[in-house]
């Protein structure tokens, strides 16, 4: 029996070419091709480039600062749109994926939806990490519900609103190795420095928020110690370590 295509996802370069293509048949079964330039196709992706679902429409998302859905399939991507958000994935879903994408991905604000399985959770926190310093801010979005991924969690009756309020509460992503290397270098800042950096995280990009509540708590602490400090050493001005808290 004829295993029968039941799509076909075809993914563009910048200008709109079709650069390959994703091919899903009636068993779930999937394969990859590029176009062989005579009207046919060769069933590799050998030799080329393979580029973001949706790319044009996600470059232009990014230059408007529109978030941007990462998820893991084709049929993901598209159920967003169809709800009124950009989407993408890359080919051939967790596990998958390439230093060009993330260039791709340059100044975004991206949701990660990870298919509710341990390859979808190592494939976020692997992409989160790998994007979070070209990006504008990652979050990973763990949709409730029993559902496997986007597609079930919208046919289960997700909407829209719903997905948005998700996403305003999810918290902003930060490579572990980074945080604690950041968290330890706070613990040995004097509060002047505290101050400086502070300043500085109030006009910076988005993704660096998640720094803040650090920096407020170590500020709390020197406001203690040196208020504590001063009644024995007299005369310790901590003012430039209050007045702006």
């Amino acid at each position: 029996m004829t295993d029968k295509i039941a799509a076909i996802y075809q993914y563009h370069d910048i200008s709109g070419a079709v650069v390959h293509e994703t091919v899903r048949y009636e068993t779930k079964r999937f394969t990859q091709r590029r176009p062989d330039g005579k009207s046919g196709h060769i069933y590799s992706l050998q030799g080329i480039e393979p580029v973001l679902y949706r790319l044009p429409e996600i470059m232009r998302a990014i230059n408007e600062g529109i978030p941007v859905f990462l998820v893991e399939g084709e049929k993901d991507a598209d159920n967003l749109v169809k709800l009124g958000f950009e989407a993408t994935t890359c080919p051939m879903g967790a596990g998958k994926w390439h230093k060009s994408y993330t260039a791709a991905l340059k100044g975004a604000l991206v949701l990660i939806c990870p298919d509710r399985d341990t390859a979808g959770w190592k494939h976020a926190l692997t992409v989160a990490d790998e994007i979070y310093f070209i990006t504008e801010c990652v979050k990973i979005l763990l949709l409730p519900g029993p559902g496997k991924d986007v597609s079930d969690w919208i046919e289960a009756g997700g909407t829209k609103e719903q997905l948005e309020e998700l996403a305003d509460d999810a918290s902003i992503h930060m490579p572990l190795d980074y945080s604690q290397e950041y968290e330890a270098r706070l613990k040995i800042m004097r509060p002047s420095e505290l101050i400086e950096e502070l300043e500085w995280l109030k006009t910076a990009p988005i993704r660096h928020q998640p720094k803040l509540p650090l920096i407020e708590y170590q500020i709390r602490f020197w406001q203690q110690v040196l208020a504590y400090e001063i009644p024995k050493k007299g005369g310790i001005d901590i003012t430039y370590a209050t007045a702006r808290t």
